[in-house]
């Protein structure tokens, strides 16, 4: 009987979880969701500085072929979505009221918000890389009138490949980060919800 009881015990001390501190969390929460929100902010001034310099580059170079003011357009409005996309996000992960619902609320929130972020950094950025590929293309369609075959092929093959690393390598580390973090931030009020529902029986008999 002894032996039995011991391991019950023992059982428990595996099963059982430390009581977490809803300050801690909360404390936790708005630190990654501020770290979240100042990577979104990084990335909206890098896409307006890139919308800057293919504006100028448009307005100050003498370009001749159709082709390559379709690029110009193809280029500038996948960075305008993009943009619209990122400011959107930051203002949904930023909104501090969102902390004062109910934490299953703002739980299904961010689940829901971690659901649209995975679908724009798979879905969405492949048809936004395809878009971005074509536009390249078409520039490069006036490049090859004007310089060599080979400072074309080179600058086409650069391009090319930065793009297929920015998809295939960078993208999948980006997407892993985000994840992680978004995650945490869920694991951690979901943790803290079910001590909230493990506490109300106890709360109740008093």
């Amino acid at each position: 009987m002894k032996d039995f009881e011991a391991l019950k015990n023992i059982w428990h001390n595996q099963v059982a979880l430390p009581k977490v501190s809803h300050e801690d969390v909360l404390r936790k929460v708005r630190k990654t969701k501020n770290g979240f929100a100042n990577k979104l902010l990084i990335e909206l001034f890098g896409m307006c500085l890139a919308i800057s310099m293919l504006i100028y580059v448009w307005i100050s170079s003498p370009f001749k072929m159709w082709t390559t003011h379709l690029a110009m357009v193809i280029m500038i409005s996948c960075c305008l979505y993009y943009l619209y996309i990122q400011v959107r996000d930051y203002i949904r992960i930023k909104d501090e009221s969102l902390l004062l619902n109910k934490p299953e609320e703002y739980i299904d929130y961010l689940k829901s918000y971690r659901s649209d972020r995975y679908i724009l950094n798979t879905r969405k950025y492949k048809i936004y890389t395809w878009f971005l590929s074509f536009g390249f293309l078409f520039y490069f369609i006036e490049i090859a009138f004007l310089a060599s075959l080979w400072v074309t092929v080179i600058g086409m093959v650069f391009t090319m490949g930065w793009i297929l690393f920015c998809y295939f390598v960078l993208m999948k580390r980006y997407i892993r980060k985000e994840e992680l973090k978004l995650e945490d931030m869920i694991q951690d009020l979901e943790r803290l919800q079910q001590q909230f529902k493990t506490n109300e029986p106890n709360e109740n008999q008093i």
